[in-house]
């Protein structure tokens, strides 16, 4: 019992009480945010320290070498412009690249182009590309949807459809679900299954991070492009033998293996193999003028088997052809790469896993508990303000590191936040701490501790005060001294115990009789003392008339439920009638007391029309 008692008793419960309200704070304003929306603005900044993170030097992560993009570029559109036309092209173009990538091994062949009508005048050309693409099992197109209003909106066929097995309670596509389709040509869409779709979601600031795995249409699934080559190849990889994709409670999608984190549109988050380009770029017109060349019996510029067992993704990424998006990385980066990159992250599992926002809820408050402690511990302002520092700077490299070699986001923003409202609102508690110990000290300094009247020393103070004050207002206040009558007879009667019990009494009575801006103080043993401010010596002696009479019609019981009486003595001075300096104002008082006690106590002794009385005369016993 006692040791709880010095626990409530000491700075470890006020410790505990201030951590307390930091973690209250932190829920707090975690509430508020959700409540108001005002997370949005949190995410949008923390969507800026992924960013930097992304940018920074990583010797972790590689991009796949076998991965390189054939470049449909400026560069290519004005060369082959002769072969080919203006763009779009005649399909010649891809028969010819299928037909020579094919030759030399490769992989696979992912065209992240929509061919989407036949050209007019070149109907046996398109059906010769058709007929070409439909050769191969590794060759895929893509295709996209939309919400243009459509009363007949096409139906498409069931073999480019996937399952999709949904048991997450977040995951819900909403921001991929579309009304309408934009066909591609029928003889590729009839004829193979190798068909992903292009749809993508830029983030609220405009930036592309993320790519969907599916989208929805018509109330089936059907798998982004991207994904599609990924889990084909997985397929011939790793012996995955199904089209059915679950997805489990805890927001993963299901790969093989592979565990792969989705937001609430499907999506994943992309990893970016950075800061520059690391695929590798192959114009699209080298690879022509190598087909051309070996025609003419010519050295090639790009032999067919430098693409052995490589996946090729074909795509525009001339700024003049639109196709151009905004990554963290850079503001225009072609969408053959973010296809490219997706295709890598998935077949590497190589993609960005985020913490939940309870797990980034759990670091906001061990931040907030370290900060804390170290504030309060830490005596200098400046050490602790460093060590804050150095908390703040510790936790974003261990964040950076976490998302380069452990491909892990966990928030900074929010952290950083939390680190320095703990830091003021500690710095604000400690204030208060400080105070509060300051208060209670002078407190101590300045108080009785029986009867919590203000001390001696302390009226002495007061007394001076008050007539500098008298002085300067030229006013008056008045003195008046109480002494218990017969009080050293009590307490041989009654204990000590029960003595005390009755100066808490008298002084609680003298407090409550007079103004609460009046001054009331222990002057030593039983004799209490009150200074009373702009009262004058008619209206001090009726104060401690009543008084006196209060206290003789007062019982006081004692804890052996004895009730007994007590009577007091009083002496009244006014300033500056009776006195010019502290002494002279006391020792008149004091008279006055002694005279109401030479003349049977129990009164107020009163010297106005009386000559003072000989301080050699005895005086008569207190008690």
């Amino acid at each position: 019992m006692f040791k709880i008692k010095a626990f409530l008793n000491s700075k470890n419960l006020r410790y505990l009480i201030y951590f307390s309200l930091i973690a209250a704070m932190i829920s707090l304003l975690w509430g508020i945010g959700q409540f108001f929306n005002v997370n949005q603005f949190f995410e949008s900044v923390e969507l800026k320290t992924l960013d930097f993170r992304y940018n920074m030097p990583n010797k972790v992560v590689k991009h796949n070498s076998n991965i390189v993009i054939l470049s449909i570029d400026d560069t290519s559109l004005e060369i082959l412009q002769d072969e080919f036309g203006v763009w779009p092209w005649n399909r010649s173009a891809y028969t010819k690249i299928i037909n020579y990538l094919e030759s030399g091994g490769v992989d696979s062949i992912v065209f992240d182009l929509m061919f989407t009508s036949y050209h007019n005048g070149l109907e046996q050309i398109d059906k010769e590309f058709i007929k070409t693409l439909n050769n191969y099992d590794n060759v895929y197109v893509a295709m996209n949807f939309d919400d243009r209003e459509n009363n007949r909106s096409p139906v498409l066929p069931d073999k480019i459809k996937i399952q999709v097995e949904n048991h997450s309670p977040v995951v819900n596509f909403a921001n991929f679900t579309y009304a309408n389709c934009r066909l591609i040509m029928d003889g590729i869409i009839n004829s193979t299954s190798n068909i992903g779709i292009t749809n993508y979601l830029r983030d609220k600031d405009g930036i592309s991070r993320h790519a969907p795995l599916f989208v929805k249409y018509q109330d089936d699934f059907y798998p982004y492009l991207g994904f599609k080559a990924a889990y084909e190849y997985l397929k011939k990889k790793e012996n995955l033998d199904t089209n059915k994709f679950f997805i489990n409670k805890n927001n993963e999608l299901i790969l093989g293996k592979r565990k792969i984190q989705l937001n609430q549109d499907g999506q994943i988050l992309l990893n970016w193999y950075g800061p520059e380009r690391t695929f590798e770029y192959i114009p699209f017109y080298e690879v022509i003028k190598s087909i051309n060349n070996i025609k003419e019996g010519k050295k090639p510029i790009k032999p067919a088997d430098y693409f052995k067992d490589k996946t090729v993704f074909v795509g525009v990424t001339a700024n003049s052809m639109f196709d151009i998006k905004s990554i963290p990385l850079s503001r225009i980066y072609p969408g053959v790469e973010i296809q490219a990159t997706a295709f890598n992250n998935l077949v590497d599992g190589n993609t960005i896993r985020k913490v939940s926002s309870n797990t980034d809820f759990i670091i906001c408050i061990i931040l907030s508990l370290i900060t804390g402690i170290l504030v309060i511990k830490l005596r200098s302002v400046i050490t602790s303000s460093l060590m804050v520092i150095v908390i703040a700077t510790l936790y974003i490299a261990l964040a950076s590191i976490l998302f380069n070699r452990n491909f892990i986001w966990i928030g900074i923003f929010n952290q950083i936040i939390v680190i320095t409202l703990t830091f003021i609102f500690m710095y604000i508690i400690k204030y208060l701490m400080k105070s509060r110990d300051f208060e209670y000290t002078y407190k101590l300094a300045t108080t009785d501790g029986l009867t919590s009247l203000y001390n001696h020393r302390y009226f002495q103070e007061n007394l001076e005060n008050a007539i500098r004050k008298a002085q300067k207002n030229n006013s008056s206040f008045s003195l008046v001294f109480v002494d218990i009558d017969f009080f050293k007879k009590f307490n041989d009667t009654y204990g000590h115990q029960a003595g005390d019990m009755v100066l808490k009494l008298v002084a609680q009575i003298l407090k409550s009789s007079v103004k609460s801006s009046d001054f009331v103080a222990r002057y030593g043993g039983e004799e209490m003392v009150a200074i009373l401010y702009n009262t004058n010596t008619d209206k001090a002696y009726n104060i401690a008339s009543r008084l006196c009479k209060t206290i003789d019609s007062k019982k006081f019981k004692l804890s052996d439920g004895v009730e007994v009486g007590v009577t007091i003595s009083l002496g009244i001075a006014t300033y500056p009638k009776h006195g010019a300096v502290p002494m002279e104002l006391i020792e008149f008082a004091d008279q006055g007391l002694y005279r109401a006690k030479r003349d049977g106590r129990n009164q107020v002794g009163k010297l106005e029309d009386e000559p003072q009385i000989n301080p050699d005369e005895p005086k008569p016993e207190h008690a």
